[in-house]
């Protein structure tokens, strides 16, 4: 995603139970909290792919049982910190150091660091996840497409994004070809996207209203 440092954040509420805030900030009753601290690494939660990752996650999240989350391109750690909110173990993939150290002090405020490992490779990591969450450039997801379909386990879904919509037709094309053919579910945010190739049994990522 785009190389811009994570701010200061304003309580922000994102669909459908997200609340960013600043470190030390109260949360409302009914939110789930991410408390943030600004650094180096992108996600603040005002970014519309952040945003429709956010309520990704939320949707395809396994019910009810222990399940493992990837996400790549971790950045400040809001993703990583919102799978372990739902119960996942998670494995963080960041390539700048400076992010990774500003996610582990988000981890930490978050107490959430003993389920998310940090890692600077995907080649470190080892599946199988039930979720597999990229948010990055076009060309990094397109270097990346044989790697992440062979990451989700059974009935695991992928959730990619850091799309316009011009982007999303090749990046379409390649992973799909990699999955069967099956075809991916698009999303929007303003001129963002998201794209998702998941079980049926999955609801949707986000609904018309929550736009």
């Amino acid at each position: 995603m785009p190389t811009v440092s994570s701010r200061v954040p304003a309580p922000i509420r994102v669909a459908p139970r997200w609340q960013i805030l600043p470190v030390g900030a109260s949360a409302d009753p009914d939110a789930i909290p991410i408390w943030l601290e600004p650094g180096p690494g992108f996600g603040d939660g005002f970014h519309p792919t952040t945003q429709l990752c956010l309520q990704g996650i939320a949707a395809l999240a396994p019910r009810g049982r222990a399940w493992r989350l990837l996400d790549v391109g971790s950045g400040s750690g809001i993703l990583s910190i919102a799978g372990a909110r739902l119960g996942a173990s998670v494995d963080a993939v960041e390539i700048d150091q400076g992010a990774i150290e500003h996610a582990e002090r988000c981890y930490r405020a978050n107490g959430v660091e003993d389920r998310v490992r940090s890692f600077s490779s995907l080649t470190e990591v080892r599946g199988p996840f039930d979720l597999v969450v990229a948010n990055v450039w076009r060309a990094v997801l397109l270097s990346l497409c044989k790697e992440l379909v062979h990451l989700p386990a059974p009935g695991g879904s992928i959730l990619i994004s850091g799309l316009v919509s011009t982007d999303v037709p090749e990046v379409s094309v390649s992973y799909s070809q990699l999955l069967g053919q099956q075809r991916a579910e698009v999303y929007e945010r303003d001129e963002w996207r998201a794209l998702v190739w998941r079980s049926h049994a999955a609801r949707d990522v986000t609904s018309r209203d929550d736009r």
